[in-house]
């Protein structure tokens, strides 16, 4: 009883059973129709309603209307599914019985007309309430015989009721047997169809929370699926619905035009922004001529190789220093011992004049490689950079005696969390600071360097601004290398040497071009999400 119950609650709640009724409904206003025409009408056959004229007239447009009616009613979906059923079956089977009667009886062939309504009852019907549809025509069908044979002398065919009752229950249980297997056939689709849903929800779910970037192209070249991460490192803000890639990321649709051709330059590391991580792809090919694109971001093995480049320079400019430096010594020495012997000659002192300053410069640059290799590995703590940084001000406002509005601070992220070596990144903002206060003009009434931290998505941006001229177009392509710089004196190592200790760390050091030809540098530090305040 419980499991009738359930299959009627389902059925109630099945949106396939409904629309299986309203065909039906339809189905029966058409039959509804022909019966009324040809009869009004006077179309062949000639035996519809021959017996019994007004009963079939009566009884002909009732039913059109009642289809009508019922028609109305399904298709609002009034009341309980299986009660319109069965209340709608046993209209048919009345309706069906007086017009087989006002025609004829069973001998016109009317009686198939009964098979539809057995066939809807076995497909709609669960369980025995379908046999139950049968029994009630063939029932019908019976009556309608044993009328005949009481009302006229005629020869009455109950072997043909017998027979079209058996057609009924026969049909009644083929139609409820293929029911239940469409009926299976359709949870069986239905699950795979919400397990295929799940699926891909569950993908791009995955693919959504991915570290690596993620792009799928049509074979046209447009986006046609993009996730966070790979909007991230292409630094990717503007809506990519139909956008083609290289109007997005020209740079990434070059290195992917030059894969489909099999170059050997293609998907070589490259920054999409100027503040944004380098990042490496790699693309594979569907069958169905998609193409998709994996974005790794090449942080974590330029802070490795870093790592390794400084230890090989440590341990190069250890074993090389005293072969320099003896004989820079020596040269040194001579240059002094030359210069108070030949006092009296001016062209003897300069010369050995230049030959002193250049004997210090090279000592210098010796001094500075030797400063950065003497810690061979990299040893970050957790600290808070805005309370680190304050510290830090101070002592370099005291070593320059700057005044308190010479040097801002604005902290936007006050509390979030880096991992780096102090030591290291002492030395990078000195010299970064160093070369904003050198390059910075005093006499003005702004602050002369303003540093900015704020914090973008799950980066820390330390902004060094100073109000100098800032870095010319012709030297901005060499403004990281080694050896180059345009500060008298200087070694040419502070700002190389200054982004090689950030990649060891895991941060990274860009100078941001502005629209007025200005500049400033930016640090951008992997903030720590799961450290507990």
């Amino acid at each position: 009883m419980m499991q009738h119950n359930t299959a009627l609650k389902a059925l109630d709640q099945d949106p396939a059973t409904w629309r299986a009724l309203t065909v039906f409904n339809v189905y029966r206003v058409i039959l509804a129709l022909i019966l009324c025409s040809v009869f009004f009408l006077q179309l062949p056959p000639e035996f519809i309603g021959e017996a019994d004229p007004k009963l079939y007239k009566l009884i002909s447009l009732a039913y059109l209307v009642l289809a009508f009616f019922l028609f109305t009613v399904t298709a609002l979906k009034f009341g309980h599914v299986q009660t319109q059923i069965r209340l709608q079956l046993v209209i048919d089977i009345i309706a069906l019985t007086m017009i087989i009667h006002s025609s004829g009886g069973i001998n016109t062939g009317l009686g198939s007309l009964m098979l539809v309504v057995v066939v809807a009852g076995g497909a709609l019907i669960p369980g025995r309430l379908a046999i139950f549809i049968a029994a009630l025509a063939s029932l019908a069908i019976l009556f309608e015989v044993a009328y005949m044979h009481i009302s006229s002398d005629g020869v009455t065919k109950y072997n043909q009721a017998g027979i079209l009752g058996a057609t009924f229950f026969v049909t009644a249980w083929l139609a409820q047997w293929l029911s239940k297997k469409i009926q299976t056939t359709q949870v069986v689709a239905e699950q795979h169809r919400r397990d295929v849903e799940n699926m891909a929800v569950l993908n791009q779910h995955i693919i959504s929370r991915m570290k690596t970037g993620v792009i799928a192209l049509d074979t046209k070249g447009a986006v046609t699926m993009l996730n966070e991460s790979a909007r991230t490192l292409l630094g990717i803000n503007q809506d990519t619905s139909d956008a083609r890639l290289a109007d997005i990321a020209p740079e990434l649709a070059e290195q992917i035009w030059l894969w489909q051709h099999h170059s050997t330059e293609s998907f070589l590391p490259f920054q999409s922004t100027p503040d944004s991580p380098e990042i490496k792809a790699t693309a594979a090919s569907l069958d169905s001529g998609e193409v998709l694109v994996y974005i790794e971001n090449t942080s974590a093995l330029a802070q490795e190789a870093q790592q390794l480049k400084l230890a090989s320079l440590g341990r190069l400019t250890a074993s090389i220093a005293h072969e320099i430096r003896n004989p820079l010594a020596a040269i040194s020495h001579a240059g002094e011992l030359l210069a108070e012997q030949q006092a009296a000659d001016p062209m003897t002192v300069k010369l050995t004049d230049i030959i002193l300053r250049h004997s210090l410069r090279v000592n210098s640059i010796i001094e500075t490689i030797l400063e950065m290799s003497r810690r061979k590995t990299v040893e970050p703590s957790l600290m808070v950079l805005a309370n680190w940084l304050e510290k830090f001000i101070n002592e370099f406002k005291e070593s320059k005696q700057a005044q308190p509005d010479e040097i801002i601070i604005d902290c936007e992220a006050t509390t979030s969390y880096i991992a780096m070596d102090p030591e290291q990144l002492y030395q990078v903002l000195w010299n970064l600071l160093d070369n904003a206060w050198f390059y910075s003009t005093k006499d003005t009434a702004s602050a002369r360097i303003t540093l900015v931290m704020v914090q973008h998505g799950n980066e820390l941006f330390l902004d060094v601004f100073d109000n100098g001229p800032g870095v010319a177009d012709d030297v901005l392509p060499h403004l990281f290398e080694p050896f180059h710089s345009l500060r008298k004196g200087g070694t040419g190592l502070g700002l190389y040497l200054a982004r090689e200790l950030c990649q060891a760390n895991g941060a990274r050091l860009n100078y941001i071009k502005e629209a007025d030809s200005s500049g400033h540098f930016r640090i951008s530090f992997p903030i720590q999400q799961d450290v507990l305040v």
